[in-house]
């Protein structure tokens, strides 16, 4: 929404009109769906390095790579990231040790939540996503406007430079979330984290009830509301965006959201936190919800 303040009669009324995802949504359209790194250019606010021979090799090879997790990948260069997750890292209420837990990162891309576990001291992560752009719930008019090259567009470029540049020991997979099962991902994990999926997915349930079927513990879902859609009570609405523009099918209102996830199968759902992120160079942003779901 974008917020404006209106006066009559010198009082000051707060109004929100419905268009505050319209720019952010488009914005995350061109951080998720790159174009060729021959075409990108370097972000004007990229960081400069430490000045040593390494990190102007890794800031060069980071600028070639358009970022949609914000990360520090050391010498001083951090990737210019569509959204910067770390100033509201402590909103998702994440435990601070993850020492002998299993985790799963759950559509990965960047692989921001991937190294924050390891980080974290998980003593196994497994980073799933898809392979191509053409692998996402496109809808039919959407995919016949995509080229070849764009459908083709691979997903792990940035993760696996990050990787590297981490010394990271995360296992990254080629698994559609609609995929995911005990005997795929051989087992069930402690900690599950399934962060701003759902509203690109045709069957945001069935995802829910593929990431229940790999929880033996808890699984962390956030991502976008419509904070407007619970004036109407809890009657679990969602808005229908049809996927056309930016792959977006869905916005949730809270309570949708939540009983989604208990209709998943999980025990019990507590909601940890509400806030906006922000992209990069914006002052407002889509409201965003987390949940815990146990088992």
């Amino acid at each position: 929404m974008i917020a404006r303040v209106v006066r009559l009669s010198g009082v000051e009324f707060a109004v929100r009109v419905d268009e505050r995802y319209a720019g952010p949504l488009r914005a995350l359209k061109r951080a998720i769906w790159p174009k060729p790194a021959a075409a990108a250019t370097a972000d004007p606010a990229a960081p400069s390095t430490d000045g040593s021979a390494a990190g102007a090799e890794l800031l060069a090879k980071v600028q070639q790579i358009r970022w949609y997790h914000t990360m520090d990948l050391g010498h001083g260069v951090v990737t210019p990231g569509f959204f910067d997750h770390r100033p509201v890292l402590r909103r998702y209420h994440l435990p601070d040790s993850l020492s002998g837990c299993r985790v799963l990162d759950v559509a990965t891309y960047n692989g921001f939540w991937a190294f924050e576990f390891e980080r974290r001291g998980a003593a196994e992560v497994v980073a799933t996503d898809i392979a191509t752009m053409a692998d996402i719930d496109l809808a039919p008019a959407r995919r016949a406007a995509m080229s070849a090259a764009e459908l083709a567009q691979e997903t792990g470029t940035g993760f696996a430079l990050a990787r590297t540049a981490l010394g990271s020991k995360v296992r990254r997979e080629i698994v559609d979330v609609y995929d995911l099962s005990p005997e795929r991902m051989g087992g069930t994990f402690d900690l599950v984290m399934c962060s701003d999926l759902l509203l690109h997915l045709t069957n945001p349930i069935r995802a829910l009830q593929r990431i229940r079927s790999v929880t033996r513990g808890s699984a962390y879902i956030a991502d976008m509301y419509d904070q407007y859609l619970d004036h109407y009570g809890p009657t679990g609405l969602l808005h229908y965006r049809g996927g056309t523009n930016d792959y977006v099918w869905w916005t949730f209102s809270l309570s949708g959201l939540e009983q989604m996830i208990r209709d998943a199968g999980f025990r019990t759902v507590t909601m940890l936190d509400r806030f906006d992120l922000l992209p990069r160079h914006m002052t407002v942003g889509p409201p965003h919800v987390v949940f815990r779901a146990d088992v």
